[in-house]
Order: C-alpha cells, then sequence, then structure tokens
C-alpha cells in the first residue's frame, strides 16, 4: 500500500494506536515514563519546569508517572497561539479554544528559558526526527520561535508509530529526539559536556 499524505499516514496509524488495548498502553505509558525519570530528568536543572501535555485520543499518558517527581507546564491555545502555563498537581483544567482541558487562561505563562526540556505527544515519528501531529501545527508555529527551538524536546509516541516515512514539509520542526516504550533516542544533543554526554546518543 503506497501513502502519500499526511493525512493517509494520520488516519492508518491513530488506528495503529487504537488497537492498543488499554492495558497495553499504560504499560508502555510507564515503561516510557522509568526511561524519562533515569535517563533524562536526573540531567535537568531541579528548579526549571518540565512542559508536559494532557493526554488525548490514546497517547501516551505519562502525568500519573511523574507526579510529585516534576514541576509542570502545560499547553494552552487562546486566541490563536499556543503558549505553555504553569499548572500544579491538582489544579483543575478548563477546555482551552481548541476544547483541550488546558491551565485557566489566568494561569502564568511560562518563558523558554524556565523550561528545561518539553515532552511533545507525536501520532509518529520520522527517521530524521520530525513529528506528525494532528495538522493544527501549533508546535511547529512554537518551534520556529528560536527560543523554544534552543529547549530540548522529545517526541512522546509508541515504538509501532516510529521510523514513519511521511512527506517533511519545510514549517516542520525538527525535535532533539523521541521517547517511546523501548528507549530514549537522540538526533540532536541537548546537552553538551564531558563523556557522560554519549550515554544520550543512540537507541537503548
Amino acid at each position: 500500500m503506497t501513502i502519500n499524505s499526511k493525512g493517509e499516514w494520520r488516519r492508518l496509524l491513530r488506528q495503529r494506536r487504537r488497537c492498543l488495548t488499554h492495558g497495553q498502553r499504560q504499560h508502555q505509558a510507564r515503561a516510557m515514563a522509568t526511561h524519562l525519570l533515569e535517563q533524562v530528568l536526573p540531567r535537568l536543572d531541579r528548579d526549571a519546569l518540565v512542559a508536559g501535555y494532557v493526554a488525548l485520543a490514546a497517547e501516551p499518558d505519562l502525568t500519573p508517572h511523574l507526579h510529585g517527581t516534576v514541576a509542570l507546564a502545560l499547553p494552552a491555545v487562546y486566541q490563536g497561539r499556543l503558549q505553555l502555563r504553569r499548572w500544579s498537581w491538582g489544579e483543575p483544567l478548563e477546555p482551552d479554544d481548541c476544547g483541550v482541558p488546558a491551565p485557566w487562561i489566568s494561569a502564568p505563562v511560562v518563558e523558554p528559558d524556565a523550561v528545561a526540556m518539553l515532552l511533545i505527544p507525536a501520532v509518529a515519528m520520522h527517521p530524521d526526527g520530525f513529528r506528525l501531529g494532528y495538522g493544527g501545527g501549533w508546535y511547529d508555529r512554537l518551534l520556529s520561535q528560536p527560543a523554544w527551538a534552543q529547549r530540548p524536546s522529545l517526541g512522546v509516541c509508541f515504538s509501532c508509530c516510529t521510523a514513519v516515512p511521511f512527506a517533511v514539509d519545510p514549517w516542520d520542526r525538527p525535535l532533539h529526539g523521541q521517547l517511546t516504550e523501548k528507549s530514549v533516542q537522540w538526533w540532536r544533543h541537548p546537552w553538551t559536556g564531558g563523556p557522560d554526554d554519549q550515554k544520550f546518543c543512540g537507541e537503548r
């Protein structure tokens, strides 16, 4: 079967994701969180925020496994713009302008230098580190801003939806790496320094 458009890839891969049982998705999300807690978070500034997301449509739900370990910011779309807003555990969420649960519009907007890591949900990941989302372009526009593009970023998806050769458009923005239930894989070094950085290169 030849797949020519991103829309076709989206339909196929969302269906593939839905074929995972609820138990499988929970198990794989727990494995992703373990990779994050053991391999990535120890490298971050303890006072910095991790930009997470509210899981929708059978996406990997990492939030329950990170409770109490990190301070979170969550995405919110208001007035045609995606921003990250500070969120405290247990605070209620409200639908943003896209109908996605998000921090209240009164929640503080987070600046790039306060964020240590971006966790970005992906329908699929390309072999060269590009993300296939839902087609709104919100994260691509965010990452077109140099200050946000410099923040370490991981596309989060199940391994059954990785290495997908969808067509990359000029406006697509590459991520630093991907997080699956199998591993953390980096395409671009988010940290530099000593020999220990080598453990962040390649498939684990």
